[in-house]
């Protein structure tokens, strides 16, 4: 089976009319691109917890506090140990605020009822606009009221929403907006609370293209040409009928305009249009993983030759094909989808949802290797998605991990009501983005084993199926888990999507006899990848499907550690439950450092000829696999151990042998190859110094990788991952705090409280560490922590000021360490 993605024709609206390209230009006689503002409106907001579940805000003695979003309030709150938890004296009682209790699911953070307020008045130039607010995401069971009158609920905590504040608002006067919030927990893993990403006003003509009513598809591409059909809803609220004219052009990477294309019609009062306009682009620049070139279109509602209207769509131009027999192709290349699979936090952060926390996530992971993403379980952010077009990433865009069954009680009770709503939401928003390659309806849904399940899904399918043709569909499959019997979906399951994702694949071939060995031998046309996978599998996972052309690919669970879901990963055995707060399984800890097994995943990805040493930690440590765990390790020969103590040094090698050496003594020669999956361990009695290895390929050394022992730590690193940040209140800088001893050589084994002084325009968004144990002395947003293994990090965000920012690091017996950096 052959499933080609490209385009869809879509007809949503009352009206359709169709415009051809033609070579000149538009008579101006009007200002271009400045009818549309979209306005960030995410400072000067207040906050305040709330302990009466109605439709009242607190009373005017009530004490606000000043806020600005993104703002995650589970996040700020304090730890909230189990009952019958051990693990800390400083037990609070939390219950007198109407706080819903954390559990190991949700890292136990608190959540509960709270209310957010913003006063504003409108500029003159707003006045006879159209005014909406959009959110990005407000986790859960939002409400919003403008001026007393209550403009809607939306009770999903992953979807954006939008309502008109025009008909309710002051243009003279002040305007008070009310956002209610309830994060009941009904969560498997860290969800945050609050409106956590970004909100904008969108001000426009009351002629104007909705938002997201621009969709851009790729009908045709080859190296000479692609065909563009840019489809845009063009609405009019007024009480006019009016001539309307549409422009629309095509601009490159470099502004260059390369197609232009204009129609016109006459809308009446109230009425919905779709305009189809065909263009051409020549010798297009493909979107690719190496080379993800943009373009964008630049839509101009023009009214008696004037712009009223006009909205800026980014996309990408590159071709999809899945096919049964020959796997997956990206502009006709074939590629392996080298996935892992993320929950939505951003660590320390919490919830908090920044552009460059967001683009940060996926330039570490592209870093190790990964040119896949599988968002779990639940649509991402907008600047996420940004961020992928960016940068070549492949995504799978998720819409649920529940439907009518509950296995958290999450999405469960809405789905009769609101799946039309959340999949709109979801596809519209997202389907222009080249880096979206499919959609799934759900991960692990109890229904997979049931009669209703095939139903159900072929429900969700076709109609996102409406909404765009471009990707196909898919849906996660995981058959041995208690909720659903350890039933095996039937074939018609797997039938009502497109492409098949099996989770942990080796159950369904142990227990069912379904892996995709015997699948793609009884059902030839099934296109299918692994859509989720436990790192201990990962050799076996990989050779099974780099030596299989049909299968498209593998998303380990997960790239980047998160909060909840505390210790599936773990070390020890206390890291199950609290004071552990995090799952531990990731390739990437919460404040995105390299842990040793993502090395081990590039080699096996890459292929390439690299070595690198890893020392397990000693057996004090009490060190237990689990399914998505990873023997532990460190990459440094800096221990706290006696001299002579035997350490474990495992060498991860794509090279035919590779050799090690103490201090300038070989420890001998070991094969390095996929009958050792590329591992060689050696025993090595622990003494100070230098550890290296070297690999060989026919007897030659091409590669090598040292470790030096450290002092005792003398002075505290500070690098800042970005010089200048932008001064616009919302922006982040990253700086990453080192140990290190007088060698400058990092020490993983002397930690110690570093507190930080800030100078200048900016403040402090959060501070912490990769620690599985919950910071109880050191809130995150405070201004010290303990480092872990020798580390830290500090996020800085901007103000509304410019200015130099000086960043101070001060321990006492350590030398100060010093970061600049300016905002501007």
């Amino acid at each position: 089976m052959r499933v080609m993605f490209r385009i869809l024709c879509l007809a949503l609206t009352l009206s359709i009319f169709t415009g051809c390209v033609h070579n000149s230009s538009v008579q101006k006689g009007f200002n271009e691109g400045n009818a549309r503002i979209n306005q960030d409106f995410n400072l000067g907001w207040s906050f305040i917890r709330d302990v009466n579940d109605d439709d009242l805000p607190p009373d005017a003695a009530a004490t606000w506090k000043l806020v600005d979003l993104p703002h995650d309030y589970s996040i700020e709150s304090p730890f909230v140990p189990p009952a019958n938890s051990t693990g800390s004296n400083k037990k609070r009682d939390v219950g007198a605020l109407g706080l819903h209790m954390g559990s190991r699911s949700t890292g136990y953070l608190p959540g509960g009822l709270a209310w957010y307020k913003k006063e504003f008045s409108l500029p003159e130039a707003y006045s006879g606009k159209k005014i909406q607010i959009l959110f990005d995401g407000v986790y859960m069971y939002s409400d919003v009221w403008l001026n007393g009158n209550h403009l809607g609920h939306h009770h999903y905590g992953y979807t954006a929403f939008a309502y008109d504040l025009t008909p309710h608002l002051n243009e003279k006067g002040k305007n008070i907006l009310f956002v209610r919030v309830n994060n009941k927990l009904e969560s498997r893993w860290y969800p945050g609370s609050g409106i956590y990403r970004p909100v904008k006003l969108v001000v426009s003509d009351h002629m104007h293209i909705p938002i997201w009513g621009t969709y851009v598809t790729t009908p045709q591409v080859t190296s000479d040409k692609a065909d563009i059909l840019v489809e845009t809803t063009i609405s009019n609220d007024s009480k006019q009928e009016q001539e309307v004219k549409l422009f629309t052009r095509i601009l490159d990477a470099n502004g260059n305009e390369v197609a232009q294309t204009e129609s016109s019609q006459t809308i009446s009062p109230d009425k919905i249009v779709l305009v189809k306009q065909d263009l051409q682009v020549n010798q297009p620049e493909l979107w690719s993983l190496e080379l993800p070139n943009l373009y964008k279109t630049v839509s101009e509602v023009i009214v008696n030759n004037t712009i009223v209207d006009d909205l800026i769509t980014n996309f990408g131009i590159r071709t999809l094909k899945f096919d049964s027999k020959e796997g997956f192709t990206l502009n006709g290349k074939y590629t392996k989808l080298k996935g892992v699979c993320i929950h939505h936090d951003n660590g320390i952060l919490g919830a908090e949802s920044y552009a460059w926390a967001e683009e940060r996530k996926v330039l570490k992971l592209k870093e190790m290797g990964c040119n896949a993403i599988r968002c779990a379980h639940n649509p991402p952010s907008t600047t996420f998605l940004d961020a992928c077009d960016k940068h070549g990433m492949l995504v799978i865009n998720e819409a649920f991990d529940e439907w009518k069954r509950p296995k958290a009680n999450g999405y469960a009770p809405f789905l009769d009501k609101w799946w039309k709503t959340d999949l709109s939401s979801m596809v519209l928003r997202d389907r222009n983005h080249p880096s979206i390659i499919m959609w799934s309806i759900g991960n692990e849904i109890p229904e997979q084993g049931y009669p209703e399940g095939p139903e159900t899904a072929k429900m969700l399918a076709d109609y996102v199926r409406k909404l765009d043709l471009t990707r196909p569909t898919t849906h996660a499959i995981q058959p041995g888990h208690a909720t659903w019997g350890d039933r095996f979906p039937p074939p018609e399951y797997f039938a009502a999507v497109d492409v098949c994702g099996y989770n942990y694949e080796s159950i369904s071939r142990d227990r069912h006899k379904q892996g995709f060995a015997t699948s793609h031998k009884e059902f030839p046309n099934r296109i299918m990848y692994q859509s989720e996978a436990q790192m201990p599998m990962f050799f076996k996972d990989w050779m099974l499907i780099t030596d299989n052309r049909h299968i498209l690919g593998d998303f380990v669970w997960t790239g980047i550690d998160y909060l909840g879901e505390v210790g599936c990963g773990r070390e020890k055995e206390d890291q199950a439950s609290f004071p552990a707060y995090i799952a531990m399984c990731g390739d990437l800890d919460i404040c995105l450092n390299r842990k040793p097994r993502s090395y081990y995943r590039q080699l096996l990805w890459s292929g390439e000829k690299t070595v690198f040493a890893t020392v397990q930690k000693p057996e004090e440590y009490d060190c237990k696999k689990t399914w998505w765990g990873w023997q532990p390790s460190i990459s440094t020969w800096t221990w706290d151990v006696e001299q002579g103590k035997k350490m474990q040094v495992d060498v991860y090698s794509g090279c035919e042998e590779a050799e090690l050496f103490l201090n300038g003594q070989s420890l001998g020669k070991k094969e390095t190859s996929r009958n050792t999956e590329f591992i060689a361990s050696w025993e090595v009695p622990y003494e100070k110094g230098v550890l290296k290895v070297v690999g060989y390929e026919n007897g030659k050394l091409i590669a090598k990788h040292t470790l030096k022992s450290a002092t005792d730590a003398q002075a505290i690193k500070l690098h800042a991952d970005r010089q200048t940040i932008d001064a616009n209140g919302c922006d982040i800088c990253y700086i990453n705090v080192e140990l290190v001893g007088k060698n400058r050589i990092y020490n993983p084994m002397d930690d110690h409280e570093v507190v930080f002084e800030i100078g200048g325009p900016a403040t402090i968004a959060a501070v912490g560490t990769g620690n599985p144990y919950a910071p109880i002395d050191y809130p995150f947003h405070g201004n010290k922590c303990k480092t872990y293994e020798g580390r830290a990090t500090l996020i800085l965000r901007s103000t509304t000021t410019s200015g130099d920012i000086k960043v101070k690091a001060l321990c006492q017996g350590l030398n100060d360490g010093i970061v600049t950096l300016k905002a501007q």
